[in-house]
């Protein structure tokens, strides 16, 4: 579908603009199929995630953060779509909407994309609109995805098994004086119920909705996944996602639990109008899933370990290749999951390999394709974000790496983000700190050159699920949950020169006790060497140079014995002392 035909379908039920979000009734799910993506078909914007405000009369405007930036601007049509940047601007969707629709503005929505939290904002900040419930279905537009099959998440890997993921729920309920509590996200779905689904490319999630009342009772409304004649579905009630509402109707004047954060807003339509009295609960699934216990964190760290015995072994062949074969970007994302495959547990990449040779690495996310397919630029850097799923664990790393001969200025900005990098692992912190408290650790190197980067600092990862997961995280302007014990998080500083290259450097951690009472640090789950071609030794401190030798000497202990004698002999001199 075009924009212009969108917009006359808006015109046909009298609407002065409307608000798509890029996704589905998973509220935040980052990870959609692509014909679910209609924010994508109408703008022509890749990215993970987005907000489009589409108006009838004049331009439309999409809505990004810094990830997505210069990336939104060379791929939508200027002409018809404005760009906003919600952190260069410092300014959010509804921030925008309140200064800048005018009075009786009659603005639509679909109540399924929607949070229930956001829309009461939208009530109490747009008096000035006119707010129209109106579902993409009654427009004409529902993208059919194909069904897809549900399998069991193996105790051996997720620990807990699911009556006790339950009964923790019925205290939870007890707690709460709630009859029933829907869990509307699909990651939590997914671990309280330990299923997972081959419905997305790449993360393995139960797309549903569960909900567990006080007497027990489990049901499970699934979206486009087969149902019947599944032995991982027993002592389930199960569903089409088409059958909530009747199965709701059935709780008359009860009292639902939801999370106003993920609950879409048609729950509390469909609420209304059966006399349900609902009541925001924070998820405790989302809470429970962030914090790994003991069997997750021992699979998350041997994942980890065979993850990066491919990682090397790429690493190795690319150092013996780049010189004399011509390769591009897509040669090198091809030949990363080719090595990951052939790892134990492999399922599939967690996210859409970037590859960014060149000028390819100031844009934050990109992702090579046939159109943009660019071959690796001499003497300049090679930033590669990647990631796979393993039944044991997800992983995600970046790293950028010297191609050729460096310039003494991509290798003093690499220094600097390393330095942030290092600096942040080497922090102990009080418990209950949150993320937001953080990130200025990382930057500090960086700001001191009056440099920044227009990214988040770190996020949480699952366990063989999303590889974004909140609601951890370490960021400037959010990120006040506490971080705990067993929790895993990205820190991964960049640099990025427009038209030039980018430098991002990622480990994931894992949060444990430090040697003080009461305090916290963080553990690298990631085992990669960082290009010593980039480091300027000179700028690095004592402490900074004492802790990355630390880290290539655990390095070459923990992985060399999972590599053939090449490799072996490369990563050797990758982890040599500084």
């Amino acid at each position: 579908m075009h924009l212009n035909d969108f917009i006359k379908l808006l015109n046909k039920h009298k609407l002065d603009g409307y608000f798509l979000p890029r996704g589905n009734l998973f509220i935040g799910q980052e990870d959609i199929l692509p014909e679910e993506n209609l924010l994508s078909e109408l703008t022509g914007f890749s990215g993970s995630a987005g907000n489009l405000l589409i108006l009838t009369h004049g331009k439309s405007v999409l809505f990004v953060d810094g990830r997505y930036e210069l990336q939104a601007s060379r791929e939508v049509d200027l002409s018809q779509v404005g760009i906003i940047c919600t952190t260069t601007q410092h300014i959010t969707p509804l921030e925008w909407m309140k200064n800048h629709l005018p009075p009786k503005f009659k603005l639509g929505f679909d109540p399924w994309l929607i949070s229930l939290r956001n829309f009461q904002k939208w009530e109490q900040q747009l008096p000035q609109c006119r707010i129209s419930s109106l579902p993409l279905q009654d427009l004409g537009i529902n993208p059919q995805a194909p069904c897809s099959d549900i399998f069991a998440h193996a105790g051996e890997y997720c620990g807990i098994s699911r009556d006790e993921k339950i009964s923790s729920v019925l205290t939870f309920l007890q707690e709460q004086n709630l009859d029933a509590y829907l869990f509307t996200a699909a990651d939590s779905s997914s671990w309280l119920l330990n299923l997972r689904a081959h419905s997305l490319p790449y993360t393995p999630l139960l797309r549903g909705y569960t909900l567990v009342d006080k007497d027990g009772r489990v049901s499970l409304f699934a979206y486009r996944h087969h149902l019947t004649d599944n032995p991982a579905l027993a002592g389930l009630n199960c569903y089409d996602i088409s059958e909530l509402p009747r199965c709701l109707s059935t709780y008359k004047r009860q009292t639902l639990g939801v999370d106003f954060a993920s609950c879409p807003e048609q729950i509390a339509a469909l609420a209304d109008k059966y006399k349900i009295t609902l009541r925001h609960a924070a998820d405790t699934a989302a809470e429970q899933k962030c914090i790994k216990n003991p069997v997750e964190l021992q699979g998350i760290n041997a994942a980890h370990q065979r993850d990066a015995a491919a990682m090397i072994t790429f690493l190795h062949w690319l150092e013996l290749n780049s010189a004399t074969i011509p390769l591009t970007e897509l040669d090198i994302a091809a030949k990363i999951r080719e090595l990951r495959a052939e790892q134990d547990l492999f399922y599939s990449e967690s996210f859409d390999t970037i590859v960014a040779s060149g000028a390819h690495g100031a844009i934050i996310h990109y992702h090579p394709t046939a159109q943009s397919n660019a071959p690796l630029e001499k003497n300049s850097l090679l930033l590669i974000d990647s990631g796979a799923q393993y039944q044991d664990g997800t992983t995600d790393i970046t790293r950028t790496l010297a191609i050729g001969t460096p310039t003494p200025e991509m290798i003093n900005n690499y220094t600097l983000v390393l330095k942030g990098h290092i600096d942040l692992f080497d922090t102990i912190f009080p418990r209950g700190t949150g993320g937001r408290l953080l990130d200025s650790v990382c930057r500090r190197p960086l700001w001191q050159q009056g440099l920044d980067y227009n990214h988040g600092t770190g996020h949480g990862v699952g366990c063989f699920l999303d590889v974004h997961e909140g609601p951890i995280g370490i960021a400037k302007s959010y990120s006040l949950y506490p971080l705990s014990q067993g929790m895993i998080t990205s820190i991964e500083p960049g640099y990025y020169l427009t038209d030039r290259y980018g430098i991002r450097i990622e480990n994931l951690a894992e949060i444990i006790p430090a040697e003080h009472e009461g305090f916290l640090a963080f553990k690298s789950l990631t085992l990669v060497p960082y290009d010593r071609r980039l480091i300027n030794k000179s700028l690095l401190s004592a402490a900074e140079l004492d802790w990355l030798n630390r880290y290539h000497k655990r390095v070459w202990q923990t992985i060399s014995p999972l590599l053939d004698n090449g490799a072996r002999t490369w990563l050797e001199q990758a982890c040599a002392p500084l």
